[in-house]
């Protein structure tokens, strides 16, 4: 960072995962997730900063433990040296934050997943989760990011991440004024009613705890718009739409917005291993004429139904199909600590299997539905499809629509919904579609497969380019420069 000041980073899951092997060794992974391979591209900025996670096993409270409950230096898989420290939270308060607050309430609200006749119930249960769960952890964590603030002179960079973590900015500004707090929203921002599900001895603290940021970032312009509009409307706070900005007693507040992306030329390089060529030559032994493809977590926002039933309803409208397409969708399993979210996987198999009894045959099976975590395996897909599903009822950004218009061979087409973050930098050159419109969603799949070869090649190139311009360096870039003017 520009004056050497040091980064701190902040995320619920950390760089890396410590574990296990079968003999009782102590194993070194990746952390899980997208967000954490984001933020990877800025260990390189850390210095003589730290790297703040929550230990999320037991093996990583046991490292935490055994380092005094400090920041201790860790080698990645790309030999870079660096500091993490993770926090050990009691299970019972991880349980009320993470189960109950963040998910599901938070992440239901952000993602206008709410049947408001019925759910949610704010109850003397949720009352607690907040007080004793999610309040706490965030304490927690601002007690520890302002340990290291002041163990670096009261003055750094701090980014924060996500949705697991309003409360902070504000409690470390408390104790640190001088220090510079960036927090990066990964997720929609919904308009200011959908916060109104919230009452406000929740609702409040955690805006006018993200206010306690110098900039609060998110994935699209509109969020960014939403939040300002929820500053003003629920707070009585004064805005400027023009500048993107809020005024919070004597400090103004930025709101920006970074559309992140991935690491274009390492993802290429790794679609074109000798690994993913294997599955790769697999896959398309096995494939009919057509092949349409979705990637996702099992979560509730990605509307994996309503693909499914328009899947039906275009093997309906055209008969002439059957037995030439195939839909593979490959669904990692979330949060099956949610009673929502289990419920959820259940609908999805036994529409797949309606479907497939419905329409299949004794060597043909419409829809091949396989519930894994196997990367190669989506990327091997991805090179593969004519038609890549991604129809979410909302998402921040949604990085597989970027992932598989990179590296797809077949001209693929990407079939996108309106309400994906993504929409606002590959939407011109995709199938638009409406999340809910099933008719609009079978409609698109049949254009996606029977489109002209010319207009396929040229609607993918163009994707393809787009992501190769905004790629992960740029969305960090971006975010440092405006960091390094708004500090003056």
């Amino acid at each position: 960072m520009a004056d050497d000041l040091p980064l701190i980073l902040v995320s619920n899951r950390g760089p890396v995962q410590f574990g296990l092997d079968d003999a009782g060794e102590r194993t070194q992974q990746r952390g899980g997730g997208g967000l954490v391979t984001a933020l990877s591209g800025l260990v390189r900025l850390l210095g003589e900063g730290v790297w703040i996670a929550a230990a999320l096993t037991d093996e990583d409270v046991e490292v935490s433990r055994e380092h005094g409950d400090k920041a201790f230096t860790i080698t990645d898989q790309l030999d870079r040296e660096y500091l993490i420290r993770m926090l050990e939270i009691e299970p019972d308060v991880q349980h009320k934050f993470y189960s109950i607050i963040a998910n599901p309430l938070l992440w239901f609200i952000q993602h206008y997943l709410w049947d408001l006749s019925n759910v949610p119930d704010i109850t003397g249960h949720e009352r607690d989760a907040f007080e004793h769960g999610y309040v706490p952890v965030n304490e927690q964590f601002a007690d520890v990011v302002a340990q290291e603030v002041e163990a670096r002179g009261g003055r750094a960079v701090v980014m924060l991440h996500d949705y697991h973590f309003y409360l902070v900015p504000e409690r470390v500004r408390e104790r640190c004024p001088d220090v510079f707090l960036h927090h990066f929203v990964h997720v929609p921002w919904p308009q200011p009613d959908a916060w109104r599900t919230l009452p406000g001895w929740m609702r409040d603290p955690l805006i006018r705890g993200l206010l306690g940021n110098d900039v609060v970032a998110f994935h699209t312009e509109r969020y960014a718009r939403n939040f300002l509009l929820t500053c003003q409307e629920l707070l009585d706070l004064r805005v400027d739409f023009g500048e993107l900005t809020v005024r919070v007693g004597d400090r103004t507040v930025a709101t920006r917005w970074y559309p992140i992306s991935i690491d274009a030329e390492a993802f290429e390089a790794l679609a074109d291993s000798p690994e993913v060529r294997a599955v790769e030559k697999q896959l398309e032994q096995q494939r009919r004429e057509f092949l349409i493809l979705r990637v996702d977590r099992t979560d509730l926002s990605k509307n994996v139904l309503r693909g499914f039933k328009a899947f039906d309803t275009m093997l309906e409208d055209h008969p002439e199909l059957a037995e030439r397409v195939t839909f593979l969708a490959l669904l990692v399993p979330s949060r099956q600590d949610v009673d929502e979210y289990i419920e959820y996987m259940d609908k999805v198999r036994r529409l797949a299997a309606d479907v497939n009894l419905k329409h299949g045959t004794t060597d043909w099976q419409p829809i091949d539905l396989r519930f894994d975590d196997d990367f190669t395996q989506s990327m091997a897909a991805y090179k593969l499809f004519d038609a890549l599903v991604v129809n979410p009822i909302f998402d921040g950004m949604n990085l597989v629509a970027k992932e598989g218009s990179l590296v797809n061979r077949r001209d693929g087409v990407l079939v996108l919904s309106e309400h994906a973050g993504v929409y606002e930098e590959l939407g011109a050159f995709a199938i638009s579609v409406h999340p809910f419109d099933i008719q609009d969603q079978a409609d698109a799949l049949y254009r996606a497969l029977t489109m002209d070869p010319e207009e396929r090649h040229a609607r993918r190139n163009a994707c393809a380019r787009v992501v190769r311009e905004n790629d992960l360096g740029k969305w960090l870039r971006m975010q440092l420069e405006d960091i390094e003017r708004i500090r003056g």
